[in-house]
């Protein structure tokens, strides 16, 4: 028994778009006996007209290429077009145009498939089966992206807050790999603790919701043992701990720093993150040299190392999405940063603008940026 005949509803609904009415009803006829709910027209705008009126409207459209008015190639350019409609997957139907030529342009218009006709039964709901569960499987990953995206710029402290911190000039950049391929786990955070102002930024590993899932509870977990008073190291010892024990499939990095804004002291303590960057204005830059283990690994990570920010130096800290890319060695892409920064104005938001501007275009991995100024002494 079908869903359509034990009451529960069409498994997904279908528009069929033929001018010619016997063919409309015999694939109507194979998609209702197969549980799909149908609905149908004989005109590019008849179907237009169908989409825009239904509730829901159609999963996907089975579209014959010769059609009165506008080709079925045409109708599917429209409908991807229309602001107001969902992407709609379309199979293409003809009994004349089959050659390659003729399939290569109904792909291209953005067909999923593309069928001669007459067609068997079981090759179209085969079909059918084939480009809905493509369809259901890419809004699932859609909507998995949207929501951690949203949940990312949730959690990034905006930089109207971070501007407030006392002591330091700030600037923050992000930029998720979203539109290029899959989400990431980057993150930056700064705030004010006991000691000055906590700076922080770390990459989750991995492209996933559950990426941007750890990221957050992180963050949270950075905010609490920060709160808490303790050493730069031993909160990454924390961290570590805490994801070895809850996501023991997980790794991160993390380049953590505490700066006092009136000495320029600093304790700096890293988890397999990249060194931070020291730049100064007179066109020098020199990475500190702060390494430890990934967090996630259960291991020892070592006592903070003890540097200075001299006034007019900016402390630089960026994810490995801003540099790293196929083929060519870190140690290479490193160097090409420090030549970089050496070559623009040493303030937070010029080099922040200058880097994002050059490096952020061919990158697919996420990128999050901090860079930190101590601000001048008030005048007496």
């Amino acid at each position: 028994m079908t869903e359509t005949e034990s009451g529960t509803g069409p498994e997904a609904t279908i528009l069929v778009v033929d001018d010619h009415e016997p063919n409309r009803f015999a694939v109507g006829s194979v998609l209702r006996r197969a549980g799909y709910g149908v609905v149908e027209a004989a005109s590019g705008p008849e179907a237009l007209r169908v989409l825009h009126r239904s509730d829901p409207v159609p999963e996907m459209a089975i579209i014959d290429v010769r059609l009165p008015e506008v080709s079925g190639f045409e109708l599917a350019r429209q409908m991807a077009a229309d602001p107001k409609l969902p992407r709609i997957p379309v199979v293409h139907v003809s009994a004349e145009a089959n050659d390659t030529r003729d399939r290569v342009q109904g792909l291209e218009a953005g067909g999923s498939a593309y069928l001669a006709s007459p067609v068997a039964p079981e090759e179209l709901l085969a079909t059918v089966s084939m480009v809905l569960l493509a369809a259901r499987e890419a809004r699932v990953a859609r909507d998995e992206r949207r929501f951690a995206f949203e949940l990312q710029h949730a959690f990034l402290p905006p930089p109207r807050k971070l501007a407030a911190l006392e002591g330091v000039e700030l600037a923050v950049g992000y930029v998720p790999a979203m539109d290029r391929s899959e989400l990431g786990g980057d993150f930056y955070a700064a705030f004010a603790v006991e000691r000055g102002v906590l700076l922080a930024v770390g990459d989750v590993a991995g492209h996933s919701l559950a990426a941007a899932t750890v990221m957050v509870e992180l963050r949270h977990v950075l905010r609490a043992y920060a709160l808490e008073g303790h050493e730069p190291h031993h909160i990454l010892q924390l961290m570590d701990r805490l994801l070895a024990h809850f996501h023991p499939e997980i790794t991160a990095t993390m380049c953590l720093a505490v700066l006092d804004p009136l000495t320029g002291a600093m304790d700096i303590a890293n988890a397999g993150h990249l060194p931070p960057l020291v730049v100064s204005p007179g066109g020098q830059a020199e990475y500190l040299p702060v390494h430890g283990p990934l967090l996630g690994l259960n291991l020892d990570h070592k006592p903070a190392t003890v540097a200075r920010l001299e006034p007019g130096q900016v402390l630089l800290m960026v994810t490995d999405g801003l540099i790293e890319r196929p083929r060519v060695d870190l140690a290479d892409s490193l160097e090409d940063l420090r030549e970089r920064t050496t070559h623009t104005a040493c303030a937070p938001d010029t080099l922040r603008d200058a880097l994002l501007q050059h490096y952020s275009r061919d990158t697919d991995d996420d990128i999050a940026l901090l860079a930190v100024r101590r601000r001048p002494a008030a005048s007496p």
